[in-house]
Formats: structure tokens, sequence, C-alpha cells
């Protein structure tokens, strides 16, 4: 590694062959962006690569008594990390005002599933439906 630092210093190549690792060093393989989605992808289809996350922020008012669920997924492809989050309006203090529904989804194993979320209210029938039709490679 000094040798390497040297080089640099010396205005050496900014191209470097790394030799074997260490034992016992793990390196991070770096994984695709994650893909953040909204309204307008309603019904596209998308491509993500394993490990990738993606992001889906769906419009969203408690006061209604109206909440995005996921209705469909097979959850071996498309997985939900943790709970939604919600996000008020920037500028806005109202607890139950409008905002943002955030989730988050790592892809997983390769395939496909359509992934299909509804905002439903106790006792009513689904009042909006997002969907994404998604292929792990």
């Amino acid at each position: 590694m000094v040798g390497l630092g040297l080089a640099l210093a010396a205005g050496g190549p900014s191209v470097v062959a790394a030799a074997d690792p260490a034992p016992g060093v793990n390196f991070v393989v770096p994984v695709a962006e994650p893909m953040v989605v909204g309204t307008d992808a309603n019904g596209q289809s998308m491509t993500l690569s394993a490990g990738q996350e993606l992001v889906v922020a769906l419009p969203d008012d408690p006061s209604t008594g109206y909440s995005w669920q996921v209705g469909q997924v097979d959850a071996a492809v498309l997985h939900q990390e943790g709970d939604p989050q919600f996000r008020g309006q920037p500028g806005q203090l109202l607890p139950g005002g409008p905002g943002t529904s955030v989730w988050a989804f790592t892809a997983g194993d390769p395939g496909t599933t359509h992934l299909s979320m509804v905002s439903v209210k106790p006792g009513a029938a689904p009042a909006q439906e997002f969907t994404l039709d998604i292929t792990v490679r």
C-alpha cells in the first residue's frame, strides 16, 4: 500500500493493478443505485439487479382514512424492507395532513413479480391502485 501511495504521489499511473487481497479482508461489491418511482411509473415494467433497492413514493393523506397497502408481490423476488415511512409536505406541520408514503423494497431472487399496492380504508373498496411488473436479474 505504501508503494501505491508513493506511486500516486509521484504522478504515477492512475490505474494500478491490485494484488490479491489479504486474508480476512472483505470487499464491498457495489450494487446498482436505488430505483425511485412515483405515480408516473404506475403500470410500467422495470428490471432490477439482485440486491438493488426499489423505493416507491405515493401521495397519501391520512386524514381521509385511506392508507396504502401491499396487495400482491412475490417476496422471494422483491421483499419489503420494514414499514413504510410517511413524510408530510414541506412547511406543513399538520398531523394527519397530506404527504407521501415511502416504501422500500429490495430485489431478491432472479425472476419476475407483479407488485400491486392499493389505497384502502377499513370497510371500503380500494380507491386507487399502483402496479409495477418487476424483473430481477
